[in-house]
């Protein structure tokens, strides 16, 4: 009886920790919602035997899922704030460990020392070829001096980025260059995704490899500039959910303390 009221305390104290969580994060940028999924170790005959586990056991904590439904977009008026609407995830490499991908929803870049687009992080956004993005800060523009036509180093006044996610860099008053596009990736199960912390996701076998491309193709979605999306958490919910997992975390320490009792009784 007691490992089974152990395990009705765990699956709470895992939903409590899940939902406080949520909680938490409610206004981070990007964030995605993470669900306690729980089952009848009764039904569970497989998991029963590959566990050794006796029916009769209790609850069973399946996974603490990713849900990545849309969040609500934010204006923000900087260029390089971008928002995903659809199922694409931005793709980030460190420059010190180019071959260890990371994704995110969260869309908060800027320019560099280097030039390049990257996160407060340093990590660098990759393009839809899969490279970095480089913006340079000077440009040589062709001007018309005397009737004769000569070229000039010329500043970066302003970028703009279109909702394919194509990059335009403009240098003096009117020349305008394309400097890259904007890459997202899809996965096979995006929900699978394992977070790391810090707003950030790695691929695994259940989420299938990221597949990187451009915006709008095969369901990557939009990038929204002079955005953020925030994330998806709904407060009520997450404060009804709050409730009932500390109703059960409650139920379950009673019936642990009443076993306990009885017990005492019937061993003096």
């Amino acid at each position: 009886m007691i490992s089974v009221i152990r395990s009705g305390i765990d699956a709470a104290l895992n939903d409590l920790g899940v939902t406080s969580n949520n909680i938490a994060n409610a206004k981070t940028t990007g964030f995605k919602k993470r669900q306690a999924t729980f089952a009848d170790i009764y039904g569970h005959t497989d998991a029963i035997k590959s566990s050794g586990a006796r029916i009769g056991m209790g609850s069973l904590v399946e996974e603490n899922r990713v849900l990545n439904a849309q969040g609500t977009l934010q204006q923000t008026g900087d260029v390089l704030d971008l928002a995903i609407e659809g199922q694409g995830l931005f793709t980030l490499v460190d420059a010190d460990r180019p071959d260890e991908k990371l994704y995110t929803r969260d869309g908060s870049f800027a320019v560099n020392a280097d030039g390049l687009i990257a996160n407060t992080d340093g990590m660098q956004l990759m393009s839809a070829l899969g490279a970095p993005i480089t913006v340079p800060m000077t440009a040589n523009t062709a001007t018309n001096v005397n009737g004769t036509e000569t070229f000039i180093e010329t500043r970066l006044t302003g970028v703009a980025i279109r909702t394919d996610g194509k990059i335009e860099a403009t240098y003096g008053n009117n020349s305008t260059f394309f400097v890259g596009q904007v890459g997202l990736s899809i996965f096979a199960d995006p929900n699978r995704l394992t977070p790391i912390g810090q707003n950030y996701f790695t691929e695994n076998v259940s989420s299938g490899a990221g597949v990187l491309g451009a915006p709008i193709e095969e369901g990557r979605g939009k990038v929204h500039s002079g955005a953020l999306e925030m994330s998806n958490i709904d407060m009520t919910s997450e404060l009804t959910n709050l409730m009932r997992a500390q109703q059960a975390f409650s139920g379950s320490s009673r019936l642990l303390q009443a076993e306990n009792e009885m017990t005492r009784k019937l061993t003096q």
